[in-house]
């Protein structure tokens, strides 16, 4: 007996859109990193988008924080804008999971924001892409 139809798996030629994630944590660049690794806990995500006049211009990432901390740096007087990665690696939302994973992995980065149009339209973690890759290869196993 079934009581329920399971939701469809994504594939990896899917399009990046269906799996982002949305809304986006954000932060301004005066932020201070404090903050910032209090909406990093208190959203549960592992980046953050950085905005200066509403337009992305950078990410802080837990490592960015840990290798600020590690240094001795006082977080409460460093800024997101500080510490942000500022070479921005992006994805249109129409770029495919595949597509999104050879990114990431050609960067060396495990946050994707995704934008459309100039505009953040979600963000993709290397968690997001695993799950998709790993759910596809357990279903084309052979025996």
């Amino acid at each position: 007996m079934t009581f329920g139809r399971s939701a469809p798996r994504v594939r990896p030629a899917a399009r990046i859109g269906s799996i982002m994630s949305w809304p986006v944590a954000v932060v301004a660049m005066e932020t201070t990193v404090a903050e910032v690794a209090e909406a990093l806990a208190g959203d549960e995500v592992g980046a953050v988008g950085v905005l200066e006049r509403g337009s992305l211009v950078g990410i802080v990432s837990e490592r960015d924080l840990v290798a600020h901390l590690a240094s001795g740096s006082e977080l409460t007087r460093l800024t997101a804008g500080e510490v942000m990665s500022t070479d921005l690696v992006t994805v249109s939302p129409e770029a495919t999971v595949i597509e999104a994973a050879r990114t990431m992995r050609e960067a060396a980065v495990r946050h994707l924001p995704v934008l459309s149009e100039g505009l953040i339209a979600g963000i993709v973690s290397a968690r997001d892409l695993f799950e998709v890759l790993l759910c596809y290869a357990e279903d084309h196993q052979t025996p």
